[in-house]
């Protein structure tokens, strides 16, 4: 224990010279513990503790992987209940296990809606159990009609070409997310908060942004064809090229959100008055009343 404590410097010094590190080693150490009561042999029980809950850790961990590459469906959703029983547990493991849970969903294949059983329940997983800032949200290319992510905090996350046809993000913090090419169609957005998201060329028809916050997004090609945008909020927002054809954009907030080529003669519920600050080039199309004022 106490070599283990010097490190493995201490090998290389002569027989006498490591005999006196190490018993300096002891001295100090007894004289730490010994005021507060603790032997050292208490303190190296204590250590040998730790060592035995990182290795239950480790052998749980295991044996969730080993679950999750089973053939049952059934086995593969008591891995990822495993691996949520390790989140609760285990703090410092947490950006591993939702890294895990992201793998196992981008390793998911189908179309099929409701999805199975294990993806639902890693689903859950995910929207239950916020990670950690420094986790990795790689969510890129994933196949998850239907998904049930509402109120999911999943801020900074790919999603780039994913399919998410029908997906529930509603109230959602989606902030800094990349939705690059990404199918939302018929996706429900109401309230998500998307600042500074990217979703360019994505296919949003009619996705639900009710109220959703897009400050600072970039929609630039985005399919937004019979999108409900009312009282979304598209400040700074770079929609250049993107097709709003009878979209509705009641109450949308357009202050200072780039307009370039968007043809706008279809949305319905449009306030001229929101496209004042708004930034338009000759290619905008306004509707004839806006195009008057």
């Amino acid at each position: 224990m106490v070599s283990w404590i010097a490190g493995a410097d201490v090998a290389h010094l002569a027989v006498a010279e490591r005999a006196a590190v190490l018993s300096g080693i002891r001295g100090q150490i007894a004289g730490f513990l010994t005021p507060l009561g603790i032997g050292v042999p208490a303190w190296v029980a204590v250590r040998k503790l730790l060592l035995d809950r990182d290795k239950h850790v480790t052998d749980t961990y295991a044996t969730a992987i080993g679950h999750l590459g089973s053939e049952s469906p059934s086995t593969r959703a008591g891995g990822v209940r495993t691996l949520e029983r390790m989140y609760e547990d285990s703090p410092r493991d947490r950006s591993r296990i939702v890294e895990t849970l992201t793998d196992f969903l981008r390793c998911h294949r189908g179309a099929a809606d409701p999805l199975p059983l294990d993806v639902r329940v890693a689903l859950r997983a995910l929207r239950t159990h916020p990670p950690p800032p420094q986790a990795r949200l790689d969510l890129i290319r994933v196949q998850l009609p239907g998904a049930e992510l509402r109120l999911a905090d999943l801020r900074g996350a790919s999603f780039a070409t994913a399919k998410l046809t029908g997906a529930d993000f509603a109230d959602a913090r989606l902030d800094g997310a990349d939705f690059s090419g990404a199918i939302l169609t018929s996706a429900q957005l109401a309230g998500a908060s998307l600042s500074a998201a990217t979703l360019d060329h994505a296919n949003c028809r009619r996705a639900d942004l009710r109220g959703a916050v897009l400050t600072g997004a970039s929609l630039r090609g985005t399919d937004l064809t019979e999108a409900v945008l009312a009282g979304a909020d598209l400040s700074d927002a770079d929609l250049t090229g993107a097709t709003l054809n009878h979209a509705d954009v009641s109450g949308a907030v357009f202050e200072h959100a780039v307009l370039a080529g968007v043809d706008l003669t279809s949305v319905r519920g449009l306030d001229p008055g929101s496209l004042r600050l708004a930034r338009t080039d000759p290619a905008t199309k306004l509707p004839p009343e806006s195009a008057a004022d």
